[in-house]
């Protein structure tokens, strides 16, 4: 088959996890498929991820198209919550067009069988296009949810409340308007799948996990484990994470050291937003920001610590950690899209008690930590094997290709 892939910017760096996703997945279809990828640039920086993404060698071609500017009106008119779908297409005026366009000449000169979009402004832009092409929508994790979650908690300020209430409403239309456009739409877990049946309850979503590179994320071999270190990476400008490691290390961290001293906390990730970076003026905490190499930093941890409060979809830093055989302390919002056999590995706690409980007890039990990790690993290779989730991808692509 010849497949395009349609993403907003470049999918690089490999370590950001919607990122990594596409270059997993077709790395391994290009193996026996041919790949394009057309990329609508948003930022002027994304040019300079063509060598990297290049040099994977997982794309034939590589075509870059320029979001235009935003139009004012249009802005204004999403900021108001004015028909979300036509004020998101005000701001770009003339561009799906424009797109389906060249996606029409893209199809007859590559002979394209059926594309994928991922990402929610690709989504709405490559609406029109996927009327030329048969086209796979990855939604991944459920906008919708995460902004649903995210008003559950109680201690949002009013304008921050207001905010989220606004892209709540916003990203349910996105996702009821792209679910009606496109066939069939891929999601990372069950609760995601359901979220999106609500919106639109005869679309057909299927669920296909997030894998693990086994490769990549492995014992690291002479790296010592510090005592009582422990753990959270992810890119520390996406609220989620930011919120986790906040949260650690303020409500838990200092539970933890009442009874055990010598415990550190480490948070490394890119783009550390300033309360992040202030954390590190905690005893014990620190934050490393962007680092050339995660697996060394996962090696020298007694454990992965992940309170993660709100949030969608399944945490891929899960599965790295588990894969480079160390244990996870997290709560019902880390596990719940995760498979039976992969929750049961994990300890879960909500309340900072106990979270800090949990944590000291494993602490404690170094040979329950060494079974955690060695079984953990087994369990990644057996459930979530980015072989596999290539491998159902491919299915649904046949089948998107038949049905022309």
């Amino acid at each position: 088959m010849r497949l395009l892939v349609v993403y907003r910017g470049m999918p690089w760096p490999i370590s950001e996890g919607y990122h990594l996703r596409i270059l997993h997945i077709f790395r391994r279809l290009a193996q026996r498929h041919e790949i394009h990828l057309l990329a609508l640039n948003h930022e002027d920086e994304q040019r300079a991820k063509l060598a990297s993404v290049e040099s994977q060698g997982i794309f034939q071609s590589i075509t870059m198209r320029d979001v235009p500017a935003r139009n004012m009106l249009g802005r204004l008119r999403t900021n108001l919550g004015i028909d979300p779908v036509g004020a998101f297409h005000a701001e770009y005026p003339g561009f799906r067009q424009t797109l389906c366009q060249e996606v029409r000449a893209m199809k007859a000169k590559l002979q394209l069988d059926a594309a994928y979009v991922f990402d929610p402004w690709a989504d709405l832009w490559f609406c029109d296009a996927a009327l030329e092409i048969p086209t796979l929508l990855d939604v991944c994790d459920c906008r919708t949810m995460f902004y649903e979650r995210r008003l559950e908690r109680g201690d949002l300020g009013f304008r921050e409340r207001l905010r989220t209430k606004q892209l709540l409403h916003r990203f349910r239309r996105y996702e009821t308007f792209t679910l009606e456009r496109y066939p069939i739409s891929t999601v990372v877990s069950p609760l995601d799948r359901d979220c999106l049946q609500r919106l639109k309850p005869n679309c057909r979503v299927e669920i296909i996990p997030n894998g693990v590179d086994l490769e990549m994320f492995q014992p690291v071999e002479g790296v010592d484990e510090v005592p009582g270190n422990l753990i959270l990476f992810g890119n520390m400008d996406f609220l989620p994470n930011y919120d986790a490691a906040i949260h650690f290390a303020k409500d838990i961290l200092p539970i933890v050291r009442k009874t055990h001293p010598q415990a550190s906390f480490t948070v490394v990730g890119t783009n550390p937003a300033p309360e992040v970076q202030a954390l590190a003026e905690i005893p014990g905490v620190e934050v490393t920001g962007r680092v050339e190499d995660l697996k060394p930093w996962i090696q020298r941890a007694a454990m992965l610590v992940a309170p993660m409060r709100f949030g969608a979809g399944i945490k891929n830093k899960v599965l790295e950690a588990m894969a480079v055989e160390k244990p996870v302390v997290t709560n019902s919002t880390g596990v719940e899209a995760m498979h039976a056999e992969v929750s049961q590995l994990l300890r879960l706690a909500d309340d900072p008690q106990d979270f800090a409980k949990a944590v000291c007890e494993l602490l404690d039990d170094d040979a329950q930590r060494n079974q955690l990790g060695e079984h953990g690993r087994e369990v990644m290779a057996r459930l979530h094997s980015w072989d596999k989730a290539a491998g159902d991808y491919e299915q649904l692509f046949e089948e998107l290709a038949a049905s022309v």
